[in-house]
C-alpha cells in the first residue's frame, strides 16, 4: 500500500488491500494502465505523484457521454481531492465510475472483468450502466463486489439495478460491520440472470437511467419462491467492512497493534474467491496466489475463532433482542432518498448452517428469496 497514511502492517501480507494486489498480479506494476488499470478513491489522491494532486479523468470519450454527466463530473477531475468531507458524502463516485468505463471502452477488450471495495464496488456497477446507455451494449461485464457501500444520500437506480450487460455479479456482504452509513449494497438481478424477458427502457438523464427498470428485489421474501438467479451469487461473510479487503486487525480498524492471525483468515477467503472467479472470467495473472490456505481450513478456523469477531460487532449482546437491532447489520436494494428503506441482514440470508455459529437475534426471521452462501 502507498496511499498517505496507510500503514501495510495492518494488512494481511497474503492479500494486501485485495482490489489493489489483484492489479499488481495481472499487470506487474502498481501504475500500470494494461491489461488492468485502478481508480483512485473518493475523497483521495491514492498514489499520485506529486501527493498533493490526481491524476486527470477520463470523461468525455470514448463513451458518448450526454452533457448533464459531464457537468456533473468534470469539477471532480485533476488537482488535490483529498477531502474528508467527499470521502464522507461520495458525490465523486460518478466521475470515478465514468472514467473507469471510459478507460474500459478505450482498451478496446472483448469482455470486462471488475473488482472493487466499498464506494469502489458501487461505482463497477454505475461503470456497467455507462457502458450499456454510452456505449457498446454487447460487451460483458463482470463485477467481484467487495461490500459495497454507497454512505448516505440518494441511492441512484444505477447502483441498486444490475444493467443488461452484466453478465455475472459476486458481492461480499461484511456481517460485523455495524456503523452508521455503511448500509450494504445489494444490487437487483438482472432480467436474464432471473430468467424474466423484461425490457430495459433507460432513463433521460445519468442519475435516472435505471430508475424504470427496477427488476425483482433479492431481499425480498416471495412465495412461491423464483427460480434462483444464474450468474449471480452472494455471500455474507465474517469481519468489518476493512476486513474483508485485507485487513487484519482485531477490531477492523487501523492500528498495527492488533494484528491477529485469526482476523487475517477473512482477507486469504476473500481473496482467494476473487482469484478464482477472475480466473474462470479469463483473467490471466503474472504470479500464482500468496494465499497459502485452502478455503476449508480456513473457514473451519474462523469459526472456531468466532468470538473474534462476535467482539467486533459488539460483543455478548448480538443475540439479544434490543429495539431497533443495533448489533445487526443493514443491507438493502431500493433506490431513493429514504434512510429507512434498509433490511436486516439476518432476515435475507436465511438460517446460517449450524457449523458456522454467525450470531443473529431472536427477532430473526425469513429470508429474501436469493439464497446466500456463507464463507
Amino acid at each position: 500500500m502507498s496511499r498517505e497514511g496507510s500503514d501495510k502492517r495492518t494488512y494481511s501480507p497474503g492479500t494486501g488491500y485485495i482490489p489493489v494486489r489483484i492489479h499488481k498480479e495481472i499487470t506487474g506494476d502498481l501504475a500500470a494502465t494494461s491489461p488492468s488499470v485502478t481508480v483512485r478513491g473518493v475523497g483521495e489522491n491514492d498514489w499520485a505523484v506529486p501527493r498533493n494532486a490526481s491524476e486527470p479523468l477520463v470523461l468525455t470519450g470514448p463513451l458518448t457521454v450526454p452533457r448533464d454527466l459531464l457537468a456533473s463530473t468534470q469539477v471532480y477531475s485533476g488537482g488535490d481531492r483529498w477531502s474528508t468531507l467527499s470521502q464522507a458524502a461520495g458525490q465523486e463516485a460518478a466521475a470515478l465510475a465514468l472514467h473507469g468505463a471510459n478507460l474500459s471502452a478505450r482498451s478496446d477488450a472483448e469482455a470486462y472483468n471488475f473488482i472493487g471495495h466499498s464506494r469502489g464496488a458501487m461505482e463497477c456497477i454505475m461503470a456497467a450502466w455507462f457502458l450499456y446507455a454510452y456505449g457498446r451494449k454487447d460487451v460483458p461485464v463482470r463485477i467481484f463486489a467487495i461490500d459495497p457501500v454507497p454512505g448516505p444520500g440518494d441511492w441512484y437506480g444505477i447502483i441498486t439495478q444490475l444493467p443488461p450487460n452484466v453478465a455475472e455479479y459476486v458481492g461480499i456482504t461484511a456481517w460485523d460491520h455495524l456503523d452508521s452509513g455503511f448500509n450494504g449494497l445489494v444490487p437487483r438481478p438482472t432480467a436474464k440472470m432471473a430468467g424474466s424477458f423484461a425490457t430495459t427502457n433507460l432513463g433521460k438523464t445519468w442519475s435516472t437511467l435505471a430508475d424504470d427498470c427496477q427488476l425483482a428485489d433479492p431481499l425480498e421474501a416471495i412465495e412461491p419462491s423464483p427460480a434462483q438467479p444464474t450468474g449471480y451469487r452472494l455471500f455474507a461473510s465474517r469481519g468489518r467492512h476493512g476486513t474483508v479487503a485485507g485487513n487484519m486487525t482485531s477490531d477492523g480498524k487501523y492500528d498495527p497493534i492488533n494484528v491477529s492471525e485469526s482476523a487475517a483468515r477473512v482477507p486469504e477467503l476473500v481473496y482467494g474467491l476473487a482469484r478464482a472467479h477472475l480466473t474462470a472470467w479469463g483473467t490471466e495473472f503474472l504470479v500464482g496466489s500468496e494465499a497459502d490456505s485452502a478455503a476449508l481450513p480456513l473457514r473451519q478456523e474462523s469459526n472456531l475463532d468466532h468470538a473474534l469477531f462476535d467482539t467486533m460487532g459488539g460483543g455478548t449482546p448480538r443475540d439479544s433482542y434490543l429495539l431497533g437491532r443495533p448489533y445487526v447489520r443493514r443491507v438493502s436494494s431500493i433506490s431513493g432518498l429514504d434512510p429507512s428503506d434498509y433490511y436486516y441482514l439476518e432476515d435475507v440470508v436465511g438460517n446460517p448452517p449450524h457449523q458456522q455459529p454467525y450470531p443473529v437475534t431472536a427477532a430473526r426471521a425469513g429470508s429474501g428469496w436469493v439464497h446466500w452462501n456463507f464463507l
